[in-house]
């Protein structure tokens, strides 16, 4: 056996995974010391992924690749420093050694390992080979069920100086790390713990008994009323057992590596908050690599306002093709965390959805969402209404911003300004280059279709108007003066004021100098998912309801059906084409 070491051997031992090499998918990186989260729709094998790489960790790429006939994973890169003596020295601070039978093994909870299978399997090349029997001494895999069993009661030890094998014979001989345990369960759920020593079986209970402990030869009556009267851990919801049943390991003992699926399972969501603030600080103070999976944007905004450093990973798996992983550019979506308005949005649901649909305001979202949920035969769409989510940008200056982060994680984007959008060519190109277009592609159109916008406008004859009228309508003297030709007919009676609120409130009527270049223009923007508006606002799908802004326009017109029409429809239907 390996001589123990000093504690600067044990300084000198690290391992972590630098990179994820996919299948025909490059590669995903990874933080040395801190979290990578894994997310994306349903079904887009955000488990498959880190049970795979998981197991390349244990088995090695050789033997995974040999057992497995659809995979996702090519190969687990794995980094270590420091030398045999080095990890023995390491090992011996987070395990005790033990002699079991003649032979010398280390044993931590959850592992029970033979010494000598330190040295030939850290002499081989852990990608290839894996760890083997000594993973469970450097890695920690949670799931949920697992987290759920972690909080039962255990047995004493035989003796006060024995190894641990579990984590609460952890907290039993530390106080500090019960203390830590303590807090956090303080700070999420508003209780502290109280480790009961004096049962048949070792346990945690809620509360404090309020009564100093007595020596263990001295105990008084009134303590163990107080004691037995504190509900055990084991009783409470699975909220609260599966999230200290997920710490309980992390701050009792180091790993390295930690691979966490789910971690948000049965929280609220302050609670899955607070976890991933929680986990983003022991990934940091404690030198941890966590890999996890998640479903949940409240464990991503904890992650978040936590100092680690934190890396997205969005899977996506199209009909007929192999899972593909796009990384998210972690440090423009912090940029927007520092956005009080888009901080509180659901633009991190984004992440979980096939597609997502800005526009500017939270009615906008709510009247398409309710259009789209309404839609029938729902066959006709690309893609099922629970899959696409609306997101407020906070107005169009949001939009780029938005876009820019999503598409970062390949997340398909639309956004759906209204039509004044035109107005502002700066803001326009700006958006144009966030969704990946190019500016050039647009100029002639663009230029065509809104110089009539920019030319001093003469006063209005009746001469201009009839023109007008006759050139529109010459042919349509039979059709019935509908809603619609309504709005056709006082596009054309427009005062000559301000030139671009034609648009708002004619939408693309308001084209008559170069309506082909327009409608050119409004294609191409379509393609580069850029869907506008084109009755001009949002109110202008319900011009007639008495409400025309505030906050009574969406009760008013959800409740007229409004959200039902066909110009509605049309709309929304571009939007989903868009975005699929």
């Amino acid at each position: 056996m390996e001589p123990l070491g000093s504690a600067m051997d044990a300084a000198n031992f690290s391992m972590h995974i630098p990179a994820v090499e996919l299948i025909g998918e490059g590669a995903i990186t990874l933080p040395r010391a801190g979290v990578t989260a894994i997310v994306g729709p349903n079904n887009a094998g955000k488990s498959t992924l880190l049970k795979e790489i998981a197991a390349h960790l244990r088995y090695g790429r050789n033997s995974v690749k040999m057992h497995s006939t659809e995979h996702i994973v090519d190969r687990v890169l794995v980094n270590q420093s420091g030398g045999v003596r080095d990890a023995y020295a390491w090992v011996s601070r987070h395990a005790k050694l033990v002699n079991l039978s003649g032979a010398q093994h280390f044993i931590r909870p959850g592992a029970q390992i033979n010494s000598e299978a330190l040295k030939w399997r850290l002499t081989a090349d852990v990608s290839s080979e894996g760890l083997g029997e000594i993973y469970d001494l450097l890695v920690f895999y949670g799931d949920a069920w697992q987290r759920m069993a972690g909080v039962a009661p255990v047995e004493m030890r035989d003796s006060f100086d024995g190894p641990a094998v579990s984590p609460l014979h952890v907290l039993q001989d530390s106080k500090d790390l019960f203390a830590e345990l303590c807090n956090i369960s303080l700070e999420i759920f508003g209780q502290p713990l109280t480790l009961d020593r004096l049962s048949k079986q070792m346990n945690l209970r809620i509360g404090e008994t309020g009564i100093a402990a007595p020596k263990v030869d001295d105990i008084s009556e009134e303590y163990w009323q107080a004691l037995a009267s504190l509900p055990k851990l084991m009783d409470q919801g699975d909220g609260m057992k599966s999230l200290i049943g997920l710490l309980l390991p992390l701050v009792t003992s180091a790993y390295p590596i930690v691979f966490i699926d789910e971690p948000e399972a049965f929280l609220h969501p302050p609670q899955a908050m607070a976890l991933g603030r929680v986990l983003g600080e022991q990934a940091r103070s404690k030198q941890t690599q966590i890999v996890l999976a998640t479903h949940d944007r409240n464990l991503l905004s904890g992650l978040l306002q936590s100092e680690a450093d934190v890396s997205i990973v969005r899977l996506e798996r199209k009909k007929g093709a192999r899972t593909c992983a796009h990384q998210l550019n972690v440090s423009e979506l912090k940029e927007i965390w520092d956005d009080p308005v888009l901080r509180y949005s659901n633009v991190l649901d984004g992440l979980f959805h096939k597609a997502v649909i800005l526009s500017e305001a939270e009615r906008d979202c709510k009247f398409y969402s309710s259009a789209l949920e309404e839609w029938e035969p729902k066959v006709e769409l690309p893609v099922l209404p629970g899959d696409v989510l609306f997101v407020p940008s906070g107005g169009k200056d949001g939009f780029p911003r938005l876009a820019k982060v999503l598409r970062s994680a390949s997340v398909p984007v639309v956004v759906s300004p209204d039509l004044d959008i035109l107005n502002d060519k700066g803001k326009l190109r700006v958006l144009v280059q966030a969704m990946g277009g190019e500016w050039s592609a647009l100029q002639g159109d663009y230029d065509r279709a809104i110089a009539e916008f920019k030319q001093p406008r003469e006063a209005t004859r009746v001469s201009h108007v009839m023109a007008a009228l006759s050139g529109v309508f010459s042919s349509r003297l039979e059709e019935h003066f509908t809603a619609e030709v309504r709005n056709e007919f006082m596009a054309q009676l427009r005062s000559k004021g301000n030139p671009w609120s034609v648009l708002k409130n004619y939408g693309e009527l308001a084209f008559r100098a170069d309506p082909a270049a327009a409608q050119s223009l409004l294609a191409k923007l379509e393609l580069m998912g850029i869907v506008a508006v084109r009755v001009g606002e949002l109110e202008r799908f319900a011009p007639h309801l008495g409400v025309s802004k505030g906050a009574g326009w969406l009760p008013a017109a959800i409740a007229a059906g409004c959200h039902r029409r066909e110009d509605v429809r049309k709309h929304v239907a571009s939007l989903v084409r868009a975005a699929t």
